[in-house]
């Protein structure tokens, strides 16, 4: 059933197609889209509560920490709005690309040191304190070769996890230290999805189909499986592209775009089980709430798992 609709956009953008990144915060969607809007809808009323026009596309996930939504622009510039008006705080410019590929501009919050840590297009990773507005420190992942200027950076979002913030690159998966942006250790991983955190351990999917378990604080690989190997070569050909990796009841779950869910053991990587949920195959990653996962498969049908 639906409850209810709402269009922000009038008859002159019907057109545009749109991509818009939300968040949900206090009962109010706060939304920024790649015609450069920036708008708070309040989920009670059905009504906008403030709008704003920037100019420029945004390009990055939003974040909240106490009054401050944190966003970026496709010229990688960091925003602070007020969640309250959708006034700008400050803003801070860092390195533009000119190239556009895939990888989008990725925040995430360490509220430990207060800290909101800023990974852009250009393959710079800066960490700056929210509060007083200064840098802590700035690293560079994009490799620039002698030949190629224009190289462009290629990477994961990063993943925040205690003290540690971790990150992909083309052709390195690497650890450092939040506060101090101190190298903790490096592995040379291509990886083909974003990494998934549990207590001490991260677990891995490359691009060469290895499922990996590592340790957090040292790197050191407890083990590695192909995920391949225990599935015959016929039926490697039907799962597909895998979209997403997820921990679901204690187990390393793949999920595959024709429609299948591997699922792993976490202690030692071998397959438990692998189905085909979905014969249409599937279009978004799973979510899951109230005991139950969410899935929208290619004929657009929302398909439920308890």
């Amino acid at each position: 059933k639906k409850v209810w609709t709402y269009n922000f956009y009038k008859k002159e953008y019907k057109k545009y197609k749109k991509k818009i990144s939300f968040i949900i915060n206090k009962n109010v969607i706060f939304a920024a889209d790649n015609l450069g809007y920036v708008y708070a809808l309040d989920i009670k009323s059905q009504s906008i509560l403030w709008s704003k026009f920037y100019g420029i596309p945004f390009r990055s996930n939003l974040k909240i920490i106490d009054n401050q939504l944190f966003l970026a622009n496709q010229d990688n510039i960091l925003y602070s709005i007020n969640k309250q008006n959708g006034l700008t705080n400050w803003t801070f410019a860092t390195s533009l690309t000119f190239l556009k590929n895939k990888f989008q501009n990725n925040l995430a919050i360490d509220l430990n040191n207060n800290n909101i840590n800023f990974l852009n297009t250009s393959g710079e990773l800066y960490s700056i304190n929210y509060l007083n507005k200064k840098i802590n420190w700035v690293l560079n992942f994009k490799y620039i070769s002698k030949s190629d200027d224009l190289k462009q950076f290629l990477g994961k979002p990063i993943i925040l996890s205690n003290d540690n913030i971790l990150i992909s690159t083309e052709n390195s998966f690497l650890n450092y230290n939040s506060f101090s942006g101190a190298k903790n250790w490096s592995k040379p991983i291509h990886l083909a999805l974003k990494p998934i955190i549990s207590k001490n351990f991260i677990y891995l999917f490359t691009a060469n189909n290895l499922l990996i378990c590592l340790d957090l604080t040292n790197g050191n690989v407890i083990w590695s499986q192909n995920i391949f190997n225990d599935i015959k070569s016929k039926k490697q050909n039907k799962i597909g592209t895998i979209q997403d990796l997820k921990i679901i009841n204690n187990n390393i779950s793949l999920f595959s775009n024709n429609g299948y869910m591997l699922s792993f053991n976490y202690k030692d990587g071998l397959l438990i089980d692998s189905n085909k949920i979905s014969r249409a195959g599937l279009l978004s990653k799973p979510i899951f709430t109230d005991g139950a996962m969410y899935l929208i498969d290619k004929k657009k049908k929302l398909l439920t798992f308890r």
